[in-house]
């Protein structure tokens, strides 16, 4: 009896013994596998997630301020001229010549020593951009214009706030007359309520067989709004680090766009964390009679503004009304280095822009993006200025 008492005690140890550490081991060991492949699956899938939405943000960037730099270029010389000197029907000529494009080599870079050969182009440009709208004169009398309102059944702004929005002080206000010369003169001030302008200098009085300026008491005369508008990379003052770049567009004031004199408050911003804003493959009609349009493609920027005929600057000789199309793009960044991507410096002004060094002590770069879209200058072709 007392053998049998024995023979299940150590059956029983064995099914209560628990894991040997070298079991312990073991698991633990999987587990810590599993887990790092996990958080190494997680870490690539948010690190691919910031870089497609930064690269993303760099793309809605670049796509919209490349549509407001295309809807201006398109607007040039609209209600205007696309070059007073070679414009006939400009008369009397200002006294600092009017062009619909002028072309600069202005911009801010980072580092420009480590994000090599990118050199941005500015552009100023004239047109209606403020109304598209053609006023009626009810008189002029030296330097006083008065519209014609609503209650006469022209076109009138609605409100006072419409009204000195587009009559504002340091733009043009262009004439017509019945001959459809016309005259740009620089708006000294405005009054709602009496539809009147007051011009810095007085309007030109016609004297037949000469029709240049106004005959009568100038009444029934097409007035419209025309001015210069800048589109430029400038370092955005909010930014301590000044490593952010902003495509810019301000309103310039009087009568030479080169003096800057920008207006208040006028700044837009169109586009954040822009690297190069770039202009080539200019094509221009050469063909002096109008009759059979040669068209010429100047690739480069230096074409039109280091020498050659077709320059786009503020010289004697400068022709924009010659400008047929343009191709413009505009080079985006993500807002953020990647300690992965390598920088890769730009070979040459012309060739793609790779990559952006933001902190060259930092390893990496910011990945960038680029739009690019050919423009027509429609307006440029109606005026037909020889």
């Amino acid at each position: 009896m007392s053998s049998c008492h024995h023979d299940n005690g150590p059956a029983r140890l064995r099914g209560n013994a628990g894991l040997t550490i070298v079991e312990l081991l073991v698991a633990l060991s999987i587990a810590s596998i599993i887990m790092f492949g996990i958080y190494s699956v997680y870490s690539v899938s948010a690190d691919t997630y910031r870089i497609q939405n930064e690269i993303m943000e760099a793309m809605d960037q670049a796509r919209f301020g490349l549509e407001q730099v295309k809807r201006d270029i398109s607007k040039a010389a609209f209600l205007g001229t696309p070059n007073s000197v070679g414009d006939a029907m400009v008369c009397p000529k200002p006294g600092n010549p009017i062009r619909g494009i002028i072309v600069e080599r202005s911009g801010a870079v980072v580092n420009p020593g480590f994000n090599r050969n990118i050199q941005p182009n500015g552009m100023i440009m004239f047109g209606s951009y403020w109304s598209d709208q053609t006023y009626l004169t009810r008189s002029v009398v030296g330097s006083t214009v008065t519209l014609q309102t609503a209650a006469d059944g022209a076109p009138f702004p609605a409100t006072r706030e419409e009204f000195e929005s587009i009559f504002t002080q340091g733009r043009f206000l262009r004439i017509v007359n019945a001959e459809q010369y016309e005259g740009y003169y620089l708006i000294q001030s405005s009054d709602f309520g009496s539809g009147t302008i007051q011009l810095q200098s007085p309007v030109t009085t016609a004297t037949p067989p000469n029709y240049c300026g106004i005959q009568g008491f100038g009444v029934g005369l097409e007035a419209s709004v025309a001015g210069w508008v800048r589109y430029r990379l400038i370092a955005d003052p909010l930014d301590a680090d000044g490593l952010k770049i902003d495509l810019v567009r301000h309103e310039l004031l009087g009568s030479d766009p080169l003096l800057q004199t920008v207006v208040a408050n006028s700044g837009i911003t169109m586009a954040e964390y822009v690297v190069d804003l770039q202009l080539y493959d200019f094509v221009v009609d050469t063909d002096r009679s109008g009759r059979a349009p040669l068209l010429v493609n100047l690739q480069h920027v230096d074409a039109v503004l280091d020498g050659g005929t077709q320059k786009l600057d503020m010289s004697a000789d400068a022709r924009p009304q010659d400008l047929r199309f343009v191709t413009v793009k505009l080079t985006t960044r993500t807002v953020h280095e990647d300690e992965k991507f390598q920088m890769i410096q730009r070979q040459a002004l012309f060739t793609p822009i790779e990559a952006y060094d933001l902190d060259p002590i930092m390893e990496g770069a910011a990945r960038t993006v680029s739009l690019s879209s050919r423009v027509g200058l429609k307006t440029f072709l109606v005026r037909n200025v020889k």
